[in-house]
């Protein structure tokens, strides 16, 4: 039940987060377009990041890599069912390595969807629930072993768009509101929260839609 309730506290405070960017993108001049506009309706949409930083000292090194840090920001594929709302799956990936060895790794897989606000032509504010599976190895505190675990995450944010024409547009996180849990085979699960406005919840992604239907069409 303790589970239970987290779970059911986790996804009101996600639909809070999407009410509030609704909220904020129709004060900000923002609006919904009609299926009768011309919009994105029936195509396919991909989009993601990669990051890599690497850090030398004269008696270590350490590196990371992944899709973004912590995979905080997926690629997915998703689907334009109106043209404001999409729905999709994606999936997260983050690598740690510490002198030459892998010390953390995380899998992350689920689905997606994302409501949006035109502003005008060239900029939108949009909003995004991810559910996925998380799974992956680290380093154990008592022995020199990896370790597997597995969980799960629920995340929603926003982010501002801005087109850049040809279906390309650049995605800035600029928020987030997630849980993540995770447990070792013999272990309690260990817990992280993320709410607010902080470098942790910054991301920056980008996206490509493709209208298939217009191409066979032609």
């Amino acid at each position: 039940m303790k589970y239970f309730n987290t779970t059911v506290f986790s996804f009101a405070a996600a639909a809070l987060l999407m009410f509030s960017a609704s909220m904020n993108g129709q004060f900000l001049g923002g609006m919904r377009l009609k299926d009768t506009d011309d919009g994105p309706k029936g195509q396919w949409m991909i989009y993601g990041s990669f990051d890599y930083s690497k850090t030398n000292t004269p008696s270590s090194s350490s590196s990371s890599v992944g899709t973004s840090a912590n995979a905080g920001v997926p690629v997915g594929v998703g689907y334009f069912i109106n043209n404001n709302d999409v729905v999709g799956v994606n999936y997260a990936y983050a690598r740690d390595v510490v002198n030459d060895r892998t010390v953390y790794k995380q899998n992350e897989a689920g689905i997606w969807y994302s409501p949006s606000f035109s502003l005008g032509k060239y900029f939108a504010l949009i909003g995004q629930v991810d559910a996925h599976y998380v799974w992956g190895q680290k380093l154990s505190d008592v022995s020199a072993s990896m370790q597997d675990f597995n969980g799960y995450r629920l995340r929603a944010y926003p982010l501002f768009a801005i087109f850049m024409g040809g279906g390309w547009a650049l995605k800035f996180k600029f928020a987030e509101l997630s849980m993540l849990q995770t447990k070792v085979k013999g272990e309690g699960w260990t817990k992280t929260y993320v709410a607010g406005i902080s470098g942790s919840a910054f991301g920056v992604g980008i996206s490509k839609n493709f209208n298939f239907k217009k191409k066979s069409d032609q």
